[in-house]
């Protein structure tokens, strides 16, 4: 359970309060469970000049209709673009603002961007990231470039372990793994074992080099088979510069459970994007409580 201090009441002769907004997301220990999750949650960003442009991204706010998304820069980083986001209800939304965070080439390869919608769309928590060590278990969302030529962009879901977290990395790839990804799946969402979002997906080993994983990401190469996200710390830290409060986010800190993330059958997943691509409510709140300041 997260306790979370939201902003100050203060109302002329009354005591000032604090609300303290409890959340308790779902405890997920199973792919199922973690899919739950990342299928409502994770999107599709869609490039208006070709379908073999484009990757993912996560959802992770809300503001009445506006819904905040966290992607990788290169993936939405071609100004003269239109942008749009798909989700898993099956519809298309307009960008309305994008929020590059890199400064230069090597800097923090993250983007926001905002989307509205009246339909009520589910939002990921987000855990610490220093948590996920090597071994951790992972698994890893997003919409790959179809194999066929002109087909439909569909939801991926795959598993995999943490295999090195080194210090320093160009563009802030400082979390490693053996989970299997495609192009098109940059910037989609890295969960943990109970569905928490602790990194942002979007860089591919291939044939000893680094290749992005955006849709515009060139021909198809051999992989290696290790890939690398931006941990999301990474990003909270980096949200003040940005204009962002980072009240804005639903955060649950408890270490992950101790399981192995385990490799869904692709039948599997078919299956649970059907089941699970309308849910909203997938953690359960409790109202707000508001006492006396000090307590």
């Amino acid at each position: 359970m997260n306790l979370g201090f939201s902003r100050f009441y203060s109302v002329p002769g009354l005591v000032t309060l604090a609300a303290i907004v409890i959340t308790q997301p779902v405890m997920a220990k199973t792919a199922k469970d973690v899919a739950k999750i990342a299928v409502p949650t994770t999107v599709r960003i869609d490039n208006a000049l070709s379908n073999d442009y484009g990757g993912s991204g996560v959802i992770i706010a809300k503001n009445d209709n506006t819904y905040t998304v966290l992607t990788a820069n290169h993936v939405v980083e071609n100004p003269n673009a239109e942008y749009s986001v798909y989700t898993s209800k099956g519809k298309s939304y307009s960008v309305k603002s994008v929020t590059r965070l890199p400064k230069n080439a090597n800097d923090t390869d993250l983007a926001v961007i905002t989307f509205e919608s009246q339909e009520k769309q589910a939002v990921a928590a987000i855990s610490n990231s220093d948590e996920a060590s090597i071994g951790s278990g992972i698994y890893i969302a997003g919409y790959p470039l179809a194999i066929e030529p002109g087909g439909e962009r569909e939801f991926e879901f795959t598993a995999g372990q943490i295999s090195s977290r080194p210090n320093n990395r160009a563009k802030g790839y400082t979390m490693r793994y053996d989970a299997v990804t495609r192009r098109g799946m940059s910037g989609g969402p890295v969960f943990d074992v109970n569905g928490r979002v602790i990194g942002i997906h979007g860089e591919g080993d291939v044939e000893g080099a680094i290749q992005s994983e955006s849709a515009a990401g060139g021909e198809m190469r051999i992989k290696t088979g290790l890939n690398a996200a931006i941990p999301i710390n990474t990003f909270v830290a980096l949200m003040p510069e940005a204009g962002m409060n980072t009240s804005i986010l639903t955060r649950d800190d408890k270490p992950a459970d101790n399981v192995e993330a385990t490799q869904p059958s692709r039948q599997e997943v078919r299956s649970w994007y059907g089941d699970f691509k309308n849910a909203v409510d997938i953690f359960r709140r409790v109202v707000p409580v508001r006492l006396p300041f000090g307590l």
